[in-house]
């Protein structure tokens, strides 16, 4: 389904064949905000989910140099493709989980995120030069504190941060000044460290993705 008219505006819906949940689940894949990630790497995530009964939606938006306004708008776009009533999680990879988390401050129906090694602390992400400057390359001339969610916290959409030890794309560092930032602003959330490096998450046959099932449970049945 497409939202706009640039080749990146779609989201695919993955139909269950049966299902029994409540409202829906979007996928955002990662990548550093970089048009060379697509989301094909959200794709199996999403299918596992229809698999299990869950409506879900993979997101593709906009990326590259200067992209922040633009993901975000087309992030608030798909929210309007969801037609299923009742709550919205979203699950984000990487800058994925970046965007589920700004998404939250800006759309009500969004009460949950399930952020998977996601780059939730802008300032510290560019503090520390991730990915060769890839925070500065997203935001262009734009102020890094709209696009920061930690900056935009609390919300009232509860925040899953999970995140792996050996991650050595998105250091554990930025999760843990991320949860001591939730804690300190009052923002509903909890957070995990697990086993496995920065693409454990994207594989539906992972523990990883299992604890991810386990968090939908208690929103979506």
């Amino acid at each position: 389904m497409h939202y706009g008219q640039h080749q990146d505006q779609w989201v695919d819906y993955y139909a269950p064949e049966h299902t029994t949940a409540n409202g829906a689940v979007l996928v955002i894949h990662g990548g550093y905000w970089r048009e060379k990630y697509t989301a094909e790497l959200g794709a199996p995530l999403a299918q596992d989910l229809a698999a299990r009964g869950i409506p879900a939606y993979n997101l593709e938006y906009r990326r590259g140099p200067g992209s922040a306004a633009q993901m975000l708008a087309d992030a608030k776009l798909a929210v309007g493709l969801i037609s299923q009533e009742g709550p919205i999680t979203v699950i984000g990879h990487s800058a994925g989980g970046h965007l589920g988390a700004l998404l939250a401050a800006h759309d009500p129906r969004i009460t949950q995120v399930i952020s998977q090694a996601g780059l939730l602390d802008l300032s510290l992400a560019q503090h520390l030069k991730l990915s060769n400057d890839a925070v500065d390359e997203l935001l262009g001339e734009e102020p890094r504190p709209s696009y920061d969610p930690v900056e935009l916290w609390p919300v009232p959409a509860r925040v899953i941060i999970f995140h792996g030890r050996e991650d050595a794309d998105v250091p554990v560092k930025i999760a843990r000044s991320a949860a001591q930032k939730a804690a300190a602003l009052g923002q509903e959330h909890s957070f995990t460290l697990f086993d496995g490096d920065h693409f454990t998450w994207i594989d539906p046959h992972s523990s990883q993705w299992a604890a991810c099932i386990r968090a939908l449970s208690p929103v979506h049945y």
